[in-house]
């Protein structure tokens, strides 16, 4: 079941429902004891009922603000481009990439041919123009989640 485990405490061995979900860094999670709702149907259907009334307030993040999220280990400056020297391009290359769908697009531009600086800046119009084309929906797998998602209006 999306975002709820069933689960018994080790200090009293109370059973419990537990709902744990993030919506753009933000967790949601919540306890639901069986004692305190009357059984395990109703502890289970409060912790349902809470998790789909928080899914349907929390703004789900979208695929674009996904793919332009700059990852710690970004050292180009811009997410989605980065700098490679592959055996047949000593001088190395700046590349746009960017995962659609379970596939990489990808786009290169050699140093030795454009300068570094060009090489860079058209790497970054090639990210551009691959974030144009990206879809602007909820990055949210599960059903569940889907029903629903929400996205709020992109902020970068």
């Amino acid at each position: 079941m999306y975002a709820i485990v069933h689960l018994q405490a080790q200090h009293s061995g109370t059973w419990y429902w537990a709902v744990h979900f993030s919506r753009r860094g933000r967790l949601y999670s919540r306890r639901f004891y069986e004692p305190k709702y009357g059984g395990k149907a109703n502890a289970r259907r409060a912790a349902i009922a809470w998790r789909d009334e928080q899914l349907a307030k929390a703004q789900a993040l979208s695929l674009l603000d996904f793919c332009q999220q700059k990852r710690s280990n970004n050292t180009s400056g811009v997410a989605g481009v980065h700098f490679l020297k592959p055996a047949s391009q000593p001088e190395g290359i700046w590349q746009a990439k960017l995962k659609l769908g379970g596939k990489y697009v990808s786009k290169s531009f050699s140093v030795q041919k454009h300068g570094d600086r060009q090489a860079y800046e058209l790497a970054i119009a090639a990210r551009e123009q691959m974030l144009a084309s990206t879809p602007d929906r909820p990055y949210v797998y599960d059903t569940v989640a889907k029903r629903f998602a929400t996205v709020a209006t992109s902020t970068k």
